[in-house]
């Protein structure tokens, strides 16, 4: 039995950079295989920060983001997945600093016990169907409007064993006789 885990920013975190101007950007709707080619390959965002700002290695806030540490180590991984170069430059603060835009696919896993909430908007319980997950190891989910990332366990190992900062492993529930449990923060 394999457990997995949603990759996502430790909410601690809290001052991270703004990023400016994302809707003129980059249209969410191309942060998909099948359009991503009408995402220009480097794409310089510009931020709001502070002096105490802190830049996580993994940004869920407005876009999902990883830094050129985190996605060295999913390409490893997903060596097929493509992705979009974003530096972020806060020009007050003189400061740049790269990250990267993964276009997954959207994985169809959810398990019918998922739960969401009222207009179905979000997904209040992750219960992924294990026969749905055929060996996959990064994911997003199809389901979510925000992007929700899942690894497999020694993905998330492997970024244990690394001095990654800013990130959240939370287990997620697989079938129906799962149980979700705690947060591993790091």
């Amino acid at each position: 039995m394999m457990d997995y885990f949603v990759l996502q920013q430790d909410r601690r975190y809290a001052d991270v950079p703004v990023l400016l101007d994302v809707r003129s950007q980059i249209d969410v709707r191309d942060i998909h295989p099948m359009r991503a080619g009408n995402i220009p390959g480097t794409v310089v965002m510009h931020v709001k920060s502070t002096k105490e700002t802190e830049y996580p290695d993994v940004l869920d806030g407005q876009l999902y983001l990883m830094s050129d540490r985190l996605r060295q180590i999913v390409s490893l991984y997903e060596p097929r997945l493509l992705f979009k170069l974003i530096p972020l430059i806060d020009r007050v603060q003189r400061k740049q600093s790269n990250y990267h835009l993964p276009v997954f696919e959207d994985a169809d896993v959810l398990s019918p016990a998922s739960e969401f909430n009222l207009d179905g908007s979000v997904i209040k319980r992750l219960v992924l169907q294990r026969d749905k997950l055929a060996g996959r190891r990064i994911f997003k989910i199809k389901e979510s409007l925000k992007p929700l990332i899942v690894v497999r366990l020694d993905v998330a190992e492997s970024l244990l064993r690394r001095d990654f900062e800013g990130i959240c492993l939370e287990r997620v529930a697989v079938d129906e006789g799962s149980v979700a449990g705690a947060a591993v923060r790091i």
